[in-house]
């Protein structure tokens, strides 16, 4: 998956740089494309990540708020358009020892905002792409009245509304079946 390969070392946070509390914010410049739902979106600025860390006992608990400008297409006209990402986020991370103590139903319902991690850091990388492709719609469009393109020649129909093309060609193949249904023989 393309998303795999957004690495940011910055936003690898080792718990030895801080006591109980780490706050601050991360600039990601290095990423210039994310996969959203269905198609690979530029980022045009960069990423800035907001966040506070609170270290418990094999715990942290991560809040923060992830900016950035995107370029989707519109779904119906395929203009680009411009859209900002402004979204929280959040999630407890647990030493991985913990998972193999969960029951099946504890850990299905922990599911949500719990992710394990091994070693002396953590890695806020999947949790900042998540945030990012949530927080873009399934059906992006560049206004709520776009009229999208004609199915016939694929004129814009926002341009011209009194576009009209002559009606679609019957296909060959199809044309015994057209005089069937013609003569009313399957009615």
């Amino acid at each position: 998956m393309y998303n795999d390969d957004l690495k940011n070392e910055s936003l690898i946070v080792e718990f030895e740089s801080f006591e109980k509390i780490l706050e601050g914010t991360i600039s990601v410049n290095n990423w210039e494309r994310i996969e959203v739902h269905s198609e690979k979106a530029n980022i045009l600025s960069p990423i800035k990540v907001s966040f506070s860390l609170e270290k418990g006992d094999n715990q942290v608990l991560v809040n923060g708020k992830v900016e950035t400008m995107l370029q989707l297409h519109c779904s119906r006209c395929l203009k680009p358009i411009e859209y900002w990402v402004e979204e929280s986020f959040e999630a407890l991370y647990l030493d991985s020892s913990f998972e193999k103590y969960l029951s099946k139903t504890e850990h299905l319902k922990s599911l949500d905002n719990v992710v394990y991690y091994d070693g002396q850091s953590i890695d806020l990388t999947n949790r900042i792409i998540e945030t990012i492709i949530l927080s873009v719609p399934n059906v992006p469009l560049c206004k709520e009245d776009c009229n999208g393109l004609c199915p016939i020649c694929g004129a814009d129909l926002n341009e011209n509304s009194d576009h009209s093309c002559e009606k679609e060609e019957l296909d060959p193949r199809f044309a015994s079946l057209k005089s069937l249904l013609d003569e009313g023989k399957f009615l």
